[in-house]
């Protein structure tokens, strides 16, 4: 049978929409093994089932002990998005993926846009307010600064640009789930964001050793090593690792200043993908624009997350919800990441070699130098009252 004549059969026994999905049996084994690997990855809500990695990486926080008043798997990033893809990985490079997973497995291509999506309720700015002006400031000034010079300084060392735009989200937001979320906006390869989240929490390990070094040896007071561990580390519980490493008053008030850095998450992944859509539009035919891959309009679905963001913002979702919602975030992404997980190799991941941790490092080391200098500069002149 020619093209032609499959392309006349496929339309006349076309329904509707539905009908361009795959059926239940050829996507069920993947859908099954996606969700086998999140229930024993993470503790879900509905699935009251203790033996999961997650309760496991619990034990050995204890057995390990407080690093910093931290636990080290979560200094390590475990969470519901690395540990489905951390067993998806291993799954997937021990024992191989049969064919008839990989219809199932093409779903988290609509699984990534919605967990965006239900994500909105979650950020509420108007629980920043009570941080002050300054550190807000601060925290937004850097979001964007640390996202611009990541981009110009993978353009410099010619990274592909999609390697390039989700290190700068993950870092710039200090949250590599930044770079999964990242994905389905800048049509990144999967290796390319496991390799960028990888570099993210490498560089935050370092980050949050030598930001509380630095800040005390310049004289900064302990509550403003706290704020530099938040904007110059990021990652909640690495930032956290910072602060106590410095002392109890620059830890504890990690925990106040990073709810200015959280609320402010979604306006970096949307900075850098409208950078990346412009470039673009303005260059197509580029041979080394890859970014945004054949996207021409700006997204429907992104557009919903927007409006949902602004309702959060002007708080129409009351905390209850937010809290169900981010509840089944956790489902969503869980199931996403185990698919992205098994869907490649080891080696895929390595083929992209130092490159994207170079730029991850040089792009920090910037951040944390100017970074530094601002909040000794506002403390020097009362902006910060000491």
């Amino acid at each position: 049978m020619n093209t032609d004549t499959m392309a006349v059969t496929y339309e006349l026994g076309r329904k509707s929409w539905f009908s361009s999905l795959y059926s239940l049996k050829a996507v069920l084994p993947g859908f099954l093994a996606m969700f086998f690997i999140a229930i024993f990855s993470n503790n879900l809500a509905g699935v009251p089932n203790p033996f999961t990695l997650a309760n496991l990486f619990a034990w050995l926080d204890g057995v390990i002990g407080p690093l910093h008043h931290q636990s080290f798997f979560q200094i390590m990033n475990s969470n519901f998005v690395w540990n489905p893809l951390l067993v998806g990985l291993i799954i997937g490079n021990v024992f191989g993926v049969p064919d008839s997973w990989k219809r199932g497995l093409s779903y988290i291509h609509m699984l990534m846009p919605l967990g965006i999506i239900m994500l909105a309720p979650h950020f509420m700015i108007g629980h920043a307010f009570k941080l002050g002006v300054t550190p807000i400031l601060i925290c937004t000034v850097f979001l964007f600064l640390t996202a611009t010079v990541t981009l110009w300084v993978s353009r410099l060392l010619k990274l592909d640009d999609r390697h390039g735009s989700i290190i700068a989200g993950g870092l710039s937001t200090g949250d590599p789930h930044v770079c999964a979320i990242l994905m389905p906006l800048i049509k990144a390869k999967g290796s390319q964001v496991v390799h960028s989240t990888a570099c993210v929490i490498v560089f935050g390990l370092i980050a949050m050793n030598l930001v509380p070094v630095l800040g005390d040896w310049i004289g900064l007071p302990a509550k403003y090593v706290g704020l530099a561990s938040v904007v110059g580390v990021g990652n909640n519980a690495q930032a956290v690792y910072a602060g106590f490493g410095s002392g109890y008053e620059a830890g504890r008030y990690v925990g106040w200043f990073d709810v200015a850095r959280h609320v402010i998450m979604p306006a970096g992944f949307l900075y850098v993908f409208v950078v990346m859509f412009i470039r673009k539009l303005r260059n197509p035919e580029g041979e080394n624009v890859h970014a945004t891959g054949a996207i021409k309009t700006f997204p429907l679905w992104l557009a919903v997350f927007v409006f949902l963001w602004i309702l959060a913002c002007l708080h129409v979702f009351k905390q209850p919800a937010a809290h169900a919602i981010f509840e089944m975030v956790k489902w969503d992404f869980s199931l996403a990441a185990a698919a992205l997980g098994l869907s490649m190799s080891f080696r895929e991941i390595a083929g992209h070699g130092f490159k994207g941790f170079l730029v991850t490092c040089i792009s920090g080391l910037v951040r944390i130098a100017l970074l530094l200098a601002a909040i000794l500069i506002c403390v020097k002149t009362g902006l910060l009252p000491a």
